[in-house]
């Protein structure tokens, strides 16, 4: 029997649809009033919007796509998806509205992608169910399937592509509550994406039940909420953190980004201030800075114009030897010629054509036996590059108008250089590192630090590179006064909590201006400086190297959705032709 056959013994596909039309769980609701439809988008956005952060009303996620499910069954076929789209217009608008502080049509863009990708994988959720046949009345979890595989494919597909903003992705809701999500150190924020899809999908199968008041479908829907916060309850209490402690600091020195930044009449000053909060900070291993901290451009390469501040910072570090320091810079690589330059590089007509290339990027100062030291300093350059900022995506295609959506944030922007992997940073630790501790370095953990800059920190699987080869430790350096004082820095700070639990490793998180923080590997904040304020955190925080099964394994979740995608569309489309064939052999 081939898969045809299987698919014929089935049942005929036009009988099936009959069977399905007639089902509470699809179409019942053809005819409602346009007000019921536009009470329920305006019910799905604003329950989504409650239950992000900061706000973190997050159980109402749980509920907030019982208005999308209801919506797609009333969906007529002149109307087609436009009241979801348009309630996922209004949850992001409400979600990200910040980022027009940066940039309006970016803002925009923003919005209106992330609306279209939700609308799509419900789109395909509404195809699977009208060309099987099948409802969640009569195949309740194959309808599950097609409900949850297209939406976990869209995430997964979301953060690799160059259109990618996945900033509210659905596992995000509970950052702010790590008690409820330990169990992303096994799924990832994929794992918080499943659970919130498929309790509202079992929720919103029970409501079609209601007046027959089943107990079952409200059985499931109760089973899919409470075992994997049952289970996260119980690992926060019982997990131990693992690994060696060191004493770390990092520096907010809360420069206006607009203002004061990359102004160079400030640079003195602003080096001033940095070097003397790390001062205070004299017993910490590690001292981070934030993203593009050192002033001016660290400059390497052919001929490339020596930079005074990048001078001053070795010579402060020289000063402190037994410390490791990791600042944020802007770069430039020099080359001689057209042929030796790469991919990103840009031209520039200064004494003759000359070749660079930019870039976002961070340097690593290794702790020093002797003044004498003079190591070259480790470099990392940013990776997953903002949209419109630093890369313009699909050149190609978006070239043309490539001068209305760059927007030009201080330091290096337009299309920058990036690294293709990452490497965390190496280095000893010498002295003081481990107060109360073995002071003896040969037999102490090297610092291995996983330097993400800021967009990067919200990618998880992108941060689990460094994890596999090696990291022990999570730093981040950011620059968040770009949006002002609203939800935008606050949300970047939850993000980087699922990190901390994803791969049970520290994190050291310094901000230009934002909120800069420690944490521990159960996603807690063990320190923070809250924004607008100039100075540093401190704390011990630990060097673990033990593996997640996340860390080893990736996005498995969304690698799935999207093979179970793929396979429910073909045997969609086969189904949906089965009759067109079975006529036509017997005419």
């Amino acid at each position: 029997m081939n898969l045809l056959d299987a698919w014929v013994i089935l049942g005929d596909t036009r009988q099936s649809h009959a069977r399905f039309n007639k089902s509470p769980g699809f179409n019942t609701f053809k005819g409602e009033p346009m007000m019921n439809r536009l009470t329920a988008a305006i019910a799905a956005s604003v329950l989504w919007w409650l239950a992000f952060p900061p706000l973190d009303f997050s159980l109402l996620i749980m509920v907030a796509l019982v208005p999308i499910l209801w919506l797609v069954d009333s969906a007529q076929q002149g109307m087609r998806m436009s009241f979801v789209f348009g309630a996922m217009l209004a949850a992001f608008g409400l979600g990200t509205w910040w980022v027009y502080h940066a940039a309006l049509i970016g803002a925009v863009a923003g919005v209106v992608a992330n609306a279209l990708y939700v609308t799509v994988a419900v789109l395909f959720y509404r195809f699977l169910c009208r060309n099987s046949g099948y409802s969640m009345e009569n195949k309740p979890w194959l309808t599950w399937i097609f409900w949850i595989s297209p939406w976990l494919a869209m995430e997964y597909v979301h953060q690799r592509i160059d259109l990618d903003f996945p900033w509210m992705l659905l596992g995000h809701a509970m950052a702010n509550h790590p008690s409820w999500i330990q169990f992303y150190e096994w799924t990832g924020v994929a794992g918080g994406s499943l659970w919130i899809l498929s309790v509202n999908f079992w929720i919103y199968r029970a409501w079609l039940h209601a007046p027959k008041f089943s107990l079952r479908p409200w059985g499931v829907a109760l089973l899919w909420l409470i075992f994997p916060w049952g289970y996260s309850q119980w690992r926060y209490v019982t997990y131990q953190p693992a690994g060696d402690p060191i004493e770390v600091a990092a520096i907010q020195p809360n420069m206006d980004p607009y203002t004061v930044k990359f102004d160079p009449s400030t640079y003195e000053k602003q080096m001033r201030i940095m070097v003397t909060l790390s001062d205070s900070a004299a017993d910490a291993a590690l001292i981070l800075w934030p993203e593009t901290a050192l002033p001016g451009f660290y400059q390497t390469g052919y001929g490339s114009p020596v930079n005074p501040y990048g001078d001053q910072l070795k010579a402060y570090h020289r000063m402190h030897p037994f410390q490791a320091w990791i600042v944020g810079t802007s770069a430039v690589e020099w080359h001689p010629d057209r042929e030796h330059a790469g991919p990103y590089a840009r031209s520039l007509q200064m004494g003759g054509l000359r070749w660079y290339t930019a870039y976002n990027s961070a340097l690593g100062l290794r702790p020093q036996d002797s003044e004498a030291d003079s190591t070259p300093p480790l470099v990392y350059h940013k990776s997953k590059l903002v949209i419109g900022v630093e890369k313009l995506p699909y050149p190609w295609f978006f070239q043309a108008v490539s001068k209305l959506i760059s927007v030009d944030l201080g330091g290096m922007s337009g299309q920058l250089g990036k690294q293709t992997e990452q490497i965390p940073m190496t280095m000893p630790l010498l002295g003081q590192s481990l107060r109360g501790g073995d002071q003896d370095s040969s037999r102490r953990t090297p610092l291995k630090a996983a330097t993400l800059i800021c967009y990067e920190s919200i990618f998880g699987e992108f941060c689990g590179e460094f994890v596999r080869n090696g990291a022990n430790l999570l730093c981040i350096i950011t620059n968040d006064g770009w949006w002002g004082n609203t939800d935008g820095h606050r949300q970047h700070l939850s993000w980087a909590r699922l990190r901390t639990i994803e791969y049970r490793r520290d994190l050291l998180r310094s901000a230009n201006t934002g909120i800069s923080a420690t944490m521990n590997q159960r996603g807690d904040i063990l320190d923070s400086l809250e924004w607008d304020r100039r100075g540093l955190v401190k704390g011990r925080l630990r060097l673990n190297h033990t593996m997640t099964f996340y860390a080893e394994h990736g996005d498995f979740i969304g690698r799935i959705a999207c093979m179970i995608t793929v396979f429910t569309v073909l045997i969609a489309l086969i189904r949906r032709s089965i009759p067109v064939k079975l006529s036509s052999s017997k005419s």
